[in-house]
């Protein structure tokens, strides 16, 4: 368990450093800096939404979980919608359109 801690926490720190590189920069246009933003942020949600939902999917078939699993599950749900929106934006930031 540590190792996976290990390399989410090092995933994230490379996802969140993107980001801000992203957000400093000002080689691009308004428009397309907001539709990089509308796809990362579509990633992220659909990334949040898809975990909570089979999550609960599966509280309601197997476990109840204590309030303590419940919250690690859920932070480690918005550890992964920060990468992958950290890692969206790097991807789009290599081939903007």
């Amino acid at each position: 368990m540590i190792v996976i801690s290990a390399v989410l926490l090092i995933v994230l720190i490379y996802a969140i450093v993107n980001a801000v590189q992203f957000f400093k920069s000002t080689d691009l246009s308004k428009a397309v800096r907001d539709k990089m933003l509308a796809r990362a942020f579509k990633g992220a949600f659909l990334t949040v939404t898809g975990g909570w939902f089979f999550f609960e999917l599966f509280m309601i078939m197997r476990i109840e979980p204590s309030f303590e699993v419940y919250r690690i599950v859920m932070l480690i749900i918005v550890i992964i919608s920060l990468i992958v929106f950290g890692l969206n934006l790097k991807v789009q930031n290599q081939r903007p359109e």
